[in-house]
C-alpha cells in the first residue's frame, strides 16, 4: 500500500511538471518566513489574552460560586492557564534578526520545525494543564445542579472533552501542513545539492 501512495505522489509531481518539486525563491522565503513571524505574534497575542480572560473569571468563579469542587476546579483551571502561558512563551518560535540575515532558508525552516513540534504536541503542553482543572470545575456544576447519575455526569464532561479533541485535531493537522512546509524546502535543498 505505501509503495502504491508512492507511486501515485510520484505520478502527481511527474503530472504537475518541477512547480511542486523548485526551490522557493529567496523572495519568497522571506515573505513566507515574515508572514509566519506574524501569525506566531497575532497568536501569542490572542493567546495571552484568552488567558487573562481565563485566570480573571475562573477568580471570580473560586471567589463566588458555592462548593469545594468549583473553588478547587476554578484554581485549577487558573493554574493550568499560567502553565499554558508560560509553555507558549518558552515554546513559541522568535525571530532572529542574525540568523534571517545568515541563512533565510535554514531561518525559516528552523521556525517552521519549532511550531511544528509546538502543535504536533498541544496534548501536552497546552490541552494537559487545563484538563484537570476543567473536568473537576464541570464535575462540581454536575454535582451542584444534582446530576451525579453516570449519564448527567457524563454529559457535563463530555463537552469539555470534545472541545480539546477539537483543539487537539486542529493542531495536529496544523502541524501536518507546516511538516509538509518543511519537507519542500528540505527536498529544494537536496535538489540544490545534486546541481551544484
Amino acid at each position: 500500500m505505501t509503495d502504491d501512495f508512492d507511486d501515485r505522489r510520484l505520478h502527481g509531481l511527474w503530472q504537475h511538471g518541477d512547480a511542486a518539486l523548485a526551490p522557493l525563491p529567496l523572495d519568497e522565503v522571506k515573505r513566507r518566513a515574515a508572514r509566519l513571524g506574524r501569525l506566531v505574534q497575532r497568536r501569542n497575542r490572542l493567546e495571552y489574552g484568552a488567558a487573562a480572560i481565563v485566570v480573571a473569571g475562573f477568580t471570580l468563579y473560586a471567589i463566588v460560586l458555592p462548593g469545594l469542587l468549583l473553588k478547587l476546579g476554578s484554581l485549577l483551571v487558573i493554574a493550568g492557564a499560567l502553565v499554558v502561558v508560560w509553555q507558549l512563551a518558552s515554546r513559541t518560535s522568535r525571530a532572529d534578526p542574525g540568523a534571517e540575515a545568515a541563512d533565510v532558508r535554514g531561518f525559516y525552516r528552523a521556525r517552521l520545525v519549532r511550531e511544528e513540534h509546538m502543535l504536533a504536541r498541544v496534548g501536552l503542553w497546552y490541552l494537559g494543564p487545563l484538563l484537570p482543572g476543567l473536568l473537576t470545575f464541570m464535575t462540581g456544576q454536575a454535582v451542584l445542579l444534582g446530576r451525579t447519575d453516570p449519564l448527567g455526569l457524563m454529559l457535563f464532561l463530555a463537552l469539555p472533552l470534545l472541545l480539546f479533541a477539537g483543539i487537539w485535531w486542529l493542531n495536529r493537522r496544523a502541524a501536518a501542513m507546516l511538516r509538509a512546509q518543511i519537507e519542500r524546502i528540505d527536498r529544494a535543498h537536496t535538489l540544490e545539492g545534486d546541481f551544484s
